[in-house]
């Protein structure tokens, strides 16, 4: 049987472990907020590099168009030369 203790709580033993408390929730939110800090750091990082490769994706499909017919002036192209042949009576 545990003996029972009439030891009475002073308000100062209260102060102390409220101290305590707060002492330990500060560093903890210490913690947090470095790696909150972190992990923006690297958000923002990833962002840039995602912006990058967007620019870099836009030039390329911009420039894709000089080197390729479209397709219209393809199905035009095809038409004249079958007229040509048929002109010519040239067989394919």
């Amino acid at each position: 049987m545990k003996k029972a203790t009439n030891k009475r709580m002073t308000i100062d033993d209260l102060a102390i472990m409220v101290a305590k408390g707060f002492d330990g929730v500060h560093n903890k939110l210490g913690e947090f907020k470095k790696e909150v800090n972190m992990r923006f750091n690297e958000t923002e990082k990833d962002i840039a590099e995602v912006k990058e490769n967007l620019a870099s994706t836009r030039r390329d499909v911009l420039s894709m168009g000089d080197k390729f017919t479209l397709k219209y002036e393809l199905h035009d192209l095809a038409s004249r030369v079958v007229l040509l042949e048929q002109k010519g009576k040239v067989k394919r």
